[in-house]
C-alpha cells in the first residue's frame, strides 16, 4: 500500500513539474523570433505560432487575443489538457484586395495565353462578372472562390502583383496583366479595394496534457 502511495504521489509530482516547467518556459518567451525558436523547425498540433486579423477571423478567441497585451498569455482547461494561448507580436498592416485569373505558362503556350484573354476580356466587356470569369479559366487554387485574394499584405503574393496592384495609376476595378517569371505565370488582376490597415496578432499556442 505504501509502495503504491509513493508512485501516486511521484506520478502527481511529476506532472506538476511539467506543467510549471511549461508556464516558465511561455514567461521567457518575450519576441515571435524567441516563440519561432521554442517551436523549433516543425511545427506540431501541440506546438504552433497562430495569427489572427480583425478582417478573417471573428470567433470569441479570435476577438479576445486582438484585444490582449503583447505579453499576456489566455489559458483554457479541459479535463485532460490545457492550452496556452500568448501573445507575442501585435502589428496594423496595410493590407490589400484583388481578383485575379492565373493562366500556367509550363502548361500552355503563350499564344493560347493570349488567344483566351482576348475571349476572357470580350465577354467581360459585354457584362460577364469578372469573378465569374475566374472561376471557369482561372488555374489557380482560387478559382472556385471566384479569383479572390482575400485580405493580403506584402510577401504573400509575387512582389510584381504587390508593385502594380499598390501602384496609384491603377482605379478600383481597374484591369491589368502581370507576367511572372519565376514561375512563369501570367496573371489577369482585377483591383476591388484600396489599401487598409488591419490589426493582426501573432499567437503561440501551447497545448499540455493533464495526467
Amino acid at each position: 500500500m505504501n509502495k503504491l502511495l509513493v508512485l501516486l504521489y511521484l506520478c502527481v509530482s511529476c506532472a506538476a513539474l511539467a506543467q510549471t516547467n511549461v508556464k516558465k518556459e511561455l514567461k521567457a518567451i518575450e519576441t515571435l523570433e524567441q516563440a519561432q525558436d521554442y517551436i523549433g523547425e516543425k511545427q506540431t498540433r501541440k506546438k504552433k505560432i497562430l495569427v489572427f486579423n480583425t478582417e478573417k477571423h471573428q470567433t470569441s478567441l479570435a476577438k479576445e487575443l486582438l484585444e490582449m497585451p503583447v505579453g499576456f498569455t489566455k489559458t483554457d482547461r479541459t479535463q485532460f489538457k490545457k492550452t496556452h494561448y500568448k501573445i507575442v507580436k501585435k502589428e496594423n498592416e496595410p493590407h490589400y484586395r484583388i481578383i485575379y485569373i492565373f493562366f500556367d505558362g509550363n502548361k500552355m503556350l503563350v499564344s493560347e495565353i493570349y488567344e483566351l484573354r482576348k475571349t476572357i476580356m470580350a465577354k467581360y466587356n459585354r457584362g460577364v462578372d469578372f469573378g465569374d470569369l475566374a472561376k471557369k479559366y482561372s488555374m489557380a487554387t482560387n478559382a472556385r472562390k471566384g479569383g479572390d485574394s482575400g485580405w493580403v499584405k506584402d510577401g504573400q503574393l509575387p512582389i510584381e502583383i504587390e508593385e502594380e496592384a499598390n501602384d496609384l495609376k491603377h482605379e478600383l476595378d481597374a484591369i491589368f496583366d502581370v507576367g511572372i517569371t519565376d514561375d512563369n505565370g501570367f496573371y489577369i488582376v482585377k483591383k476591388t479595394h484600396r489599401l487598409k490597415i488591419i490589426k493582426e496578432v501573432y499567437v503561440l499556442k501551447v497545448q499540455e496534457t493533464i495526467d
